[in-house]
């Protein structure tokens, strides 16, 4: 089993989950649940009462320096005391073009990590030191782990999420394996996103290499669940079938051995890339590499989720205001022609 058995012990699951983080001692997690707590509907009813009553008590607690609270934390909590926790809504979308828009309040506070350094190699060694999904802080954040296909899968929530049930899925963490993707785990992940449509419908992965905006230098993967298609996967696309140009190189592998060599390729070549992995499918995005001065400022820090068409916005204003053309840019901007 992978998480649950069904849908309805999964959603049960990752509400409940939330839940039972709230505590008058971890201001961390009262962010965590508020920011997932917004992606829908049925998750702010769910859990809107609960994160404003324990909002409210740690308030004070923070003030008086009763919680012990990182720096990062610390900036994103006093953020939401200036707004007011209750004009915070949960996330709105719009389309232009092809493209969609997700105003998202809670993400454009994150902190940035490594995905703004400038890139030097797509092969960097573990860094105990650095920050990395073993840390002790972070057990609370654990949705799940154990055994799947004979690896140890943990599975955490993302304290930012962009994607629908938005989740990290961390292989071997103890392994304490860097973020480069051989074939071991890249059929893992393949194979897994096979299993769990019977399950999950629509459970999709999201890879960033080193260089495509990886934020952590620890082997994971991002997954959602979103039965309808990402813009990337519309049939209108060359790479799907279709007559028109996608803004960036894709090229849509149906075998695992195929897109593997296509990875094995790129990682010779310090080539940083994105993958998408639907069942039976993997889209794999080459791209230019984080840092660099001709990438549009907006998509600066863009990983998988902008490259398959879907921008996160902190400004509400920008669901009507940005157009197609602008968009189609900024992934231009992004784009690198490998040969």
């Amino acid at each position: 089993m992978f998480v649950a058995r069904s849908a309805d012990e999964f959603s049960h699951l990752f509400v409940e989950h939330l839940r039972g983080m709230l505590s008058p001692d971890q201001a961390g997690a009262l962010i965590l649940v508020l920011a997932n707590s917004l992606q829908d509907e049925h998750l702010e009813s769910a859990l809107k009462p609960d994160v404003v009553e324990m909002f409210d008590s740690l308030r004070s607690r923070v003030r008086d320096g009763e919680v012990a609270i990182t720096d990062d934390d610390l900036t994103v909590f006093n953020a939401l005391q200036q707004t007011g926790i209750d004009a915070i809504s949960r996330w709105q979308t719009a389309a232009t073009g092809c493209w969609e828009i997700v105003f998202n309040p809670v993400r454009a506070l994150r902190p940035s990590r490594a995905s703004t350094e400038v890139f030097n190699d797509i092969f960097r060694p573990f860094d105990d030191g650095g920050f990395n999904f073993n840390k002790p802080f972070l057990r609370a954040e654990i949705l799940w782990q154990g055994p799947w296909r004979q690896k140890q899968l943990r599975v955490l929530y993302n304290k930012f999420p962009f994607a629908p049930y938005h989740l990290i899925i961390v292989p071997d963490a103890q392994s304490r394996l860097p973020q480069c993707l051989g074939s071991e785990y890249h059929q893992l992940i393949w194979q897994l996103v096979e299993a769990q449509q019977t399950v999950l419908p629509g459970f999709a992965v999201g890879y960033n290499s080193i260089g495509a905006c990886a934020s952590v230098n620890q082997l994971h993967f991002q997954s959602f669940v979103r039965p309808e298609p990402l813009p990337i996967e519309q049939l209108r696309w060359r790479h799907n079938g279709g007559s028109d140009d996608y803004p960036m190189a894709c090229t849509v592998f149906d075998s695992m051995q195929d897109s593997q060599v296509l990875i094995d390729a790129y990682h010779a070549n310090r080539q940083p890339y994105n993958l998408l992995y639907r069942p039976g499918r993997c889209y794999v995005i080459p791209r230019i590499a984080q840092g660099s001065e001709t990438v549009a400022p907006r998509v600066r820090g863009a990983g998988w989720i902008e490259e398959c068409g879907v921008f996160n916005v902190s400004d509400k204003t920008e669901l009507q205001s940005l157009t197609a053309t602008e968009l189609d840019d900024c992934l231009h901007s992004l784009s690198v022609v490998v040969t």
